[in-house]
C-alpha cells in the first residue's frame, strides 16, 4: 500500500487568522487616535489615552477581542491535529484526545491565559501610544519646538506607524498562540518532538535558517541565535515564539515521515542522527 505524503501545510500559521488579528488592532488604534483627533495640545492628547486606558469598559473590549482571537487559533490548531489524524498511525488516538479536550485542564488553562495575555496586550496600546508621545515631545522640545506646535504632526505619523506595528504584533501573536495550542495538544498525546520548519523564502532571519528541519524536543528548546552564532541573542524558545516569527513547529505524529539521517538539537548542539540513534533518546 502506497503511504500518503505528509502535508506539512497542515502546520502553517494561518495567514487568515493574522490578517484578521491585524484588522481589529487597526480598529482599536483608530478609535484612540479618533478620540485625540479634537485635541490640539499634545500634552492633552497624552492625558487622554491615559483616560481611555482605565476605563472599565475598555478592559471589557479587550478582553472580547482577545476571546475572540485565541478561540479562532484554537479552532485552526483543531482542525490542524484532525487532518494529521488522516494521514497517520495515530489517528485514532488524535481523535478520541480531541473528544475529550474540552474537559482538559491543561488546554482549558493555556486557552485561558492565552486569552489574559492578549487582552493585557490589547489594553496596553494606548499606554504604549501615549509613552511615544511623551518621548517625541521630549525629542522634539530640545530643538526648541512647542507641544502645541507638535500636535498636528502627531496626528499625521502616528497613527501610520502604529499601521506597521499592528501588522508585526499580529503576526507574533498568532503565531505564538498557534505554537502555544499545538505544544499543549501535543504533550496531551506524549509526543514529545517536532519539526522546526520556515517559511523557507528570503525573508528568513540567519538564525532560523539554521533550525529548518531540525528535530526539537518540547522540553528543550533551542536558542537559534546562540547555534547560528548570531551577534543577536534572545534566549530559548520554540519554533514561532518569538517576535516577529513565521516558523512553526511540525509535530511528530508519525515517525514514518522522517527521512533520515535528520539534523536532531539534543544537549545543546545540532547533531545528524540516524534513526537507530533518534530512537535511543524518544
Amino acid at each position: 500500500m502506497k503511504k500518503k505524503n505528509n502535508d506539512l501545510s497542515v502546520w502553517k500559521t494561518s495567514k487568515r487568522l493574522e490578517r484578521n488579528y491585524e484588522r481589529i488592532l487597526k480598529v482599536v488604534q483608530n478609535q484612540f487616535f479618533q478620540a485625540i483627533s479634537n485635541k490640539n495640545n499634545a500634552n492633552e492628547m497624552i492625558s487622554m489615552l491615559k483616560i481611555l486606558a482605565r476605563q472599565p469598559s475598555f478592559e471589557t473590549y479587550c478582553q472580547e477581542l482577545a476571546s475572540k482571537m485565541v478561540t479562532s487559533v484554537y479552532q485552526k490548531t483543531e482542525g490542524n491535529w484532525r487532518k494529521a489524524a488522516k494521514q497517520n498511525t495515530k489517528g485514532h488516538e488524535i481523535y478520541e484526545a480531541l473528544k475529550r479536550e474540552k474537559q482538559n485542564v491543561l488546554l482549558e488553562s493555556a486557552i485561558q491565559k492565552l486569552i489574559e495575555q492578549n487582552a493585557s496586550f490589547i489594553k496596553s496600546l494606548p499606554l504604549e501610544i501615549a509613552s511615544d508621545i511623551t518621548k517625541y515631545i521630549e525629542k522634539e522640545t530640545i530643538k526648541g519646538r512647542r507641544a502645541e506646535e507638535l500636535a498636528q504632526e502627531i496626528k499625521i505619523k502616528f497613527p501610520e506607524k502604529s499601521k506597521a506595528n499592528a501588522k508585526c504584533i499580529a503576526r507574533t501573536e498568532v503565531s505564538k498562540a498557534q505554537s502555544a495550542l499545538t505544544r499543549t495538544r501535543a504533550e496531551l498525546l506524549n509526543i514529545q518532538w517536532y519539526i522546526w520548519r520556515t517559511s523557507q523564502d528570503e525573508r528568513v532571519r540567519s538564525a532560523h535558517k539554521y533550525m529548518e528541519g531540525v528535530l526539537v524536543n518540547w522540553k528543550d528548546p533551542p536558542s537559534p541565535e546562540q547555534l547560528a552564532k548570531s551577534k543577536y541573542q534572545y534566549g530559548k524558545y520554540h519554533a514561532g515564539e518569538i517576535f516577529n516569527c513565521r516558523c512553526y513547529a511540525e509535530p511528530i505524529v508519525d515517525i514514518r515521515f522522517v527521512k533520515f539521517p535528520c539534523k536532531v538539537y539534543y544537549n545543546g548542539r545540532i547533531i545528524k542522527m540516524k534513526k537507530t540513534e533518534f530512537l535511543t533518546l524518544s
